[in-house]
């Protein structure tokens, strides 16, 4: 208790299969902490990024969120049913180790990352801005919920920093599954996408260590196949350019190729100050040279332009 604190003395608790031997150890238990600052993290992260964020006023119906928001708003309903199932069942080290791994995957290594874009550097108003924020705010609410059995002090200390919270304490509110079930034509779309997303990261790093680039942003990539692999990705190469986090993406053809090809180059432009992205615009407009269209477009109003 001393060392750890009470929370973390009940996600061990939680972590353990009670019907074998129950570990407990100074190693074990810095693991358990490692994790409990994974989950707590993740709360922090969505709850900065709801501070201008009314669910009456700004929330996005579901026909208008973005595609990437759609696809965590699956993977978590996904999430949703297994601990459902795991507390039903009373194995609730079951739902400890699904929380950690979908806090760890999907959403840091993955969500988290990729919308960062979006949330700082989109015009604070817009679709796009307010879509992942009806999104985090939907899965920040249902995190609270989920962990409250577990984490009884944390998840109501996040609760309370909740814009719109329906309770002043998370522990008198009824868990309701967000179940949000996607269209199969979107399912098969994401897998496409993250298959192309993993050897994409691959040569990306390759890249890395060859010195072509220093981080993503730098990088412009080249996808080289048939037209039949690469014509029914190339109308999302917008959202495959955010997934991978880099300042360009095109599509080249090659028939004579039966698979598709990744090639890496420095991407064209300079650095935006603002967003980071390499783009040919920064520089074109004479009084803030440093800043891309896109910023420009997003400070309009502020820059007076």
């Amino acid at each position: 208790m001393n060392d750890f604190g009470a929370d973390v003395l009940r996600l061990w608790v939680a972590s353990q299969d009670y019907r074998g031997d129950m570990v407990l150890s100074e190693a074990r238990m810095q693991q358990v902490a490692e994790t409990y600052r994974l989950l707590r993290n993740t709360l922090r992260y969505q709850l900065a990024n709801l501070y201008d964020f009314d669910p009456a006023r700004h929330a996005v119906p579901d026909s208008q969120l973005t595609p990437l928001d759609r696809w965590i708003l699956h993977a978590f309903a996904h999430l949703e049913n297994d601990v459902l199932r795991a507390y039903e069942a009373y194995e609730f080290h079951q739902v400890y180790q699904r929380l950690g791994q979908f806090a760890a995957v999907e959403l840091s290594a993955i969500y988290h990352d990729v919308i960062k874009d979006r949330l700082y550097t989109d015009p604070a108003d817009s679709s796009r801005r307010r879509s992942t924020q009806t999104t985090l705010h939907r899965l920040c609410t249902s995190l609270c919920q989920m962990l409250a059995p577990m984490l009884a002090f944390t998840a109501d200390e996040a609760w309370e920093f909740l814009p719109g919270r329906s309770k002043p304490s998370v522990h008198e509110t009824v868990w309701q599954p967000l179940g949000r079930v996607a269209d199969p034509a979107d399912v098969a779309l994401w897998t496409r996408l993250f298959q192309l997303r993993d050897p994409a990261l691959v040569t990306l790093e390759q890249a890395r260590r060859d010195k072509t680039i220093g981080k993503a942003l730098e990088a412009q990539l080249q996808f080289v196949g048939p037209a039949a692999l690469l014509d029914p990705i190339a109308p999302h190469a917008e959202l495959l350019r955010e997934l991978l986090n880099v300042s360009a993406l095109t599509f080249t053809h090659a028939e004579d190729a039966d698979q598709i090809r990744i090639q890496v180059a420095a991407a064209e432009g300079r650095k935006c100050e603002r967003c980071w992205h390499w783009e040919p615009t920064v520089g074109a407009h004479a009084t803030h040279p440093t800043l891309c269209h896109r910023c420009l477009t997003a400070l309009g109003s502020h820059l007076n332009i």
